[in-house]
């Protein structure tokens, strides 16, 4: 089976979405799917790229705004058409989404759409203040084959915009747990040397994009309240404002393709995202035991509720400071860092997903047919 993986951008960019789509490939290749990633150029990038279990195909050149958009969607379409894949895999609503409407030669090539995030600033809130983006949503609403859904209130929100009930599936975002487990004290402390971090140090981290809805600025500000050190890894359009608002203890590094090194060093990962659908970060700290922190957000009361981990009840830098300092001890955070893992290891696992989405493809592909 041939499937076009259709999204925004992708390596040197690495975001959740992005991650999830390349730990994905070698597991759905096993199942038998010819994967093909279909993404925008940036510069410096190959226009085609063979990845392990994924063939990576880089579109148009370097624009901003909406002729960025535009050209993406035409050519992503024409992209995908080529590849007359069986069944598109749209991540996102908006561009990619776009192109998959295009490439589906009129619903005769089944489109599954996962939506990202909910709420403000997620997939739909976004789509819907674009150029006839209710226009766009109302035609993937009647034409798509199926909706993935991170969370309920991903699914709840396709539900209030037109999406039968049938056609949203919830399949979760997965985590490699043999990659993400807990570390032995000897990699601990192997790992915080090589960061630089004191034995004795009390290590928090971020791992993503740099957005206004991540609120990135609220976790530095609760590092200025406690004794914590904060390790920030990303980039995006606010990075600037970060940099000038980092103090003493917070340190904006850039990202790193494999995270799993900063989890076995860390004591805590933070999240303040109020546009989810299920964070691969979180996921990804739940799996090495790194306790999380996290505002209320689309998929969090899943993955974190009933002692797997702590949603602060606002999203201010003094909850996530209070939090901070309950978990200050060892003893204090064992008990969250074992759930947290066993929930990974029962429900989260890439090979669950990668049985899901096989089994997903194979449906709408039959049901064209």
């Amino acid at each position: 089976m041939r499937v076009a993986m259709v999204i925004q951008v992708f390596d040197p960019v690495l975001g959740g979405a992005q991650r999830q789509v390349e730990r994905l490939g070698p597991p759905l290749e096993r199942r038998g799917a010819e994967v093909h990633v279909v993404t925008r150029r940036v510069p410096d990038t190959p226009g085609f790229e063979q990845r392990p279990g994924l063939a990576v195909h880089r579109v148009g050149r370097a624009l901003s705004g909406a002729a960025a958009s535009v050209q993406y969607s035409s050519l992503g379409a024409l992209t995908v058409a080529r590849l007359r894949p069986d069944v598109i895999h749209a991540h996102d609503l908006l561009s990619p989404s776009t192109a998959a409407l295009l490439a589906s030669r009129g619903g005769s090539t089944p489109v599954v759409a996962k939506v990202l995030s909910a709420g403000l600033g997620g997939d739909i809130d976004r789509l819907l203040r674009k150029p006839f983006g209710r226009r766009r949503l109302d035609a993937m609403a009647r034409r798509f084959s199926a909706f993935i859904a991170l969370s309920d209130e991903v699914a709840a929100e396709l539900g209030e915009h037109g999406v039968p009930a049938e056609r949203i599936r919830r399949i979760p975002n997965g985590v490699d747990a043999a990659a993400f487990r807990p570390a032995s004290a000897e990699e601990r402390a192997r790992e915080r040397a090589a960061l630089g971090v004191g034995e004795d140090e009390l290590l928090a981290i971020y791992c993503g994009r740099f957005y206004e809805t991540k609120h990135v600025d609220v976790l530095i500000e609760a590092a200025r309240e406690t004794d914590m050190r904060l390790l920030v890894y990303g980039e995006g359009p606010v990075e600037a404002d970060l940099r000038r608002l980092a103090g003493d203890r917070v340190e904006i590094r850039r990202p790193v393709r494999d995270t799993a090194p900063l989890h076995r060093a860390a004591d805590l990962y933070l999240s303040a995202s109020e546009a989810e659908g299920m964070s691969g970060s979180v996921l990804e700290a739940m799996a090495a035991g790194t306790v999380v922190i996290a505002a209320p957000a689309p998929g969090m009361e899943e993955l974190l509720g009933g002692g797997a981990g702590v949603i602060t009840p606002d999203r201010t830098p003094e909850a996530f400071a209070t939090a901070i300092r309950e978990l200050g001890s060892p003893d204090a955070r064992r008990p969250l860092a074992d759930a947290a893992r066993e929930r990974v290891l029962a429900r989260y696992s890439l090979d669950s997903v990668a049985d899901q989405l096989t089994a997903l493809y194979a449906e709408v592909t039959a049901r064209a047919a």
